[in-house]
């Protein structure tokens, strides 16, 4: 559940500076956006980086939304034997971080199956911009993946709220989520990078924009 709020927060915050800047705020406005609708969670582990990244380990994720959008986040490592990407209880046999990456891609590809419990494949490419640059410079594009999601076990619901206030507009952001979701097994890769989780479900997305 951890991972599931952390990548939300990652989501949300990315979306809250593009929203802010196609609305330009007037003095004392407030901006309303709602959006619902079904997304797809996959998690990727293991040997190899994708877009021939540097390093030789990652850890991914990638999400999918209903207008056939992916969005997502790459974590690459230079791992040697025995150590893992975070190291061990310890906080030893750590592997060396080589970089960090933004995901975004369009038109993708999905195939659903019918009835419930049916699965849905995902394929397409995102381009990787460097997330430790001022710039965010595209890193690698069109970096392929493919990914079949089977939903299993019972339905959970989960909410994320937050409020941040941007210190030189003065501008405040107020986004809540709402997630009713299964978890997923998962076939498929990100460019050879396996996948090793997911799950599935809808959403609805409140954010409201409010200048004083």
């Amino acid at each position: 559940m951890m991972r599931k709020a952390l990548r939300t927060a990652t989501a949300l915050a990315l979306a809250i500076p593009l929203l802010a800047a196609a609305q330009p705020a007037s003095a004392s406005s407030t901006f309303l956006y709602r959006d619902n609708g079904s997304f797809a969670d996959a998690f990727f582990e293991g040997a190899g980086t994708p877009g021939d990244l540097p390093g030789n380990y990652s850890v991914a994720w990638l999400t999918f939304h209903s207008s056939d959008l992916a969005e997502g986040w790459v974590d690459t490592f230079a791992c040697k034997d025995g150590e893992t990407p975070w190291g061990d209880e310890n906080g030893d046999n750590g592997c060396r971080s080589t970089g960090s990456y933004y995901a975004w891609g369009e038109d993708l590809t999905v195939v659903s199956g019918k009835g419930k419990g049916a699965s849905s494949t995902y394929s397409g490419t995102v381009d990787l911009y460097d997330a430790n640059t001022e710039d965010g410079d595209v890193v690698a594009a069109d970096v392929p993946f493919q990914v079949t999601l089977t939903p299993t076990g019972a339905t959970s619901r989960s909410t994320y709220t937050d409020t941040y206030r941007d210190p030189e507009s003065g501008v405040t952001y107020r986004v809540r989520e709402v997630r009713v979701y299964n978890y997923a097994t998962v076939q498929g890769s990100f460019d050879g990078v396996p996948a090793v989780d997911g799950s599935v479900g809808t959403y609805s997305l409140r954010l409201m924009e409010r200048t004083a």
